[in-house]
């Protein structure tokens, strides 16, 4: 999940699509312009947008669906992906879309907040092992899925049984409705910031940072919402420790 959210960031300073979704988890629509068309199969095509609403697949969170219109009709958007340093809408079209056509999109939201909810409420289970003490140091982050069996890994295991621990922090954190906020900083004051920092970040490049009003803040670049109170009762499901690494399931109301 972390090198995934590491090239995503590089990559918005690097490719033609602006990224309105890093900006904006809310914005549901956009107009642009395609910049390249590129063939898949009969029907189906793989466009790059000079702007996007549509989060492209990556850091543990699936990807966004919807439609892109225009003059001569709709397409269907099935998948976004990070690709070859470009975001990259696959449609499926009767006609095939044209350089330089315009295009309103717009998202599946429903399926958007979803995602967004579980996201976030990955980062608030993380939040609340880090207040309980257990996280960077004990149990240090690896990766995270958001999508259909939420989860998030650990290097590290301890003795305690952690279940009902973590689930009462992490849905104290969720009552008390606490406000996320998101930026772009250099590495220098990112090091100051947050939580825990993996080696390797580019010095020259800004990172975007998540931040939980109170508590603390780590590398992010996925979608996420405004306030805890959204996320709804997070329930961890499960807790798996194998292989020096503890696995910790949770779901969302």
């Amino acid at each position: 999940m972390l090198r995934l959210v590491i090239l995503q960031i590089l990559y918005i300073f690097l490719m033609k699509t602006q990224p309105i979704y890093l900006e904006d988890s809310y914005q549901q629509e956009m107009d642009g312009v395609i910049e390249n068309v590129l063939d898949e199969s009969e029907g189906r095509y793989r466009l790059i947008l000079d702007k996007t609403v549509f989060y492209p697949m990556g850091g543990g969170q699936s990807t966004d669906q919807g439609i892109l219109e225009c003059p001569e009709g709709k397409m269907e958007v099935y998948m976004v992906m990070m690709k070859d340093g470009e975001i990259n809408h696959y449609v499926k079209a009767i006609m095939k879309p044209e350089i330089g056509q315009r295009v309103h999109g717009k998202i599946n939201w429903e399926r958007r907040y979803g995602n967004m909810r579980k996201h976030s409420a990955g980062h608030v289970v993380d939040f609340a092992l880090y207040l309980l003490g257990y996280s960077p140091k004990t149990l240090l982050p690896l990766k995270g899925d958001h999508d259909k069996k939420p989860q998030i890994v650990y290097q590290g295991s301890v003795d305690t049984p952690l279940q009902e621990e973590i689930e009462k922090k992490a849905n104290e954190l969720v009552a008390q409705n606490i406000s996320f906020s998101w930026a772009f900083k250099p590495l220098d004051e990112v090091e100051k910031q947050v939580i825990y920092l993996q080696p390797g970040l580019p010095a020259n490049k800004p990172l975007r940072i998540l931040t939980l009003e109170g508590v603390g803040s780590v590398a992010d670049g996925g979608t996420q919402v405004h306030q805890t109170a959204e996320i709804g009762h997070i329930s961890i499901t499960q807790i798996d420790v194998h292989d020096g690494q503890t696995i910790v399931f949770y779901s969302i109301a």
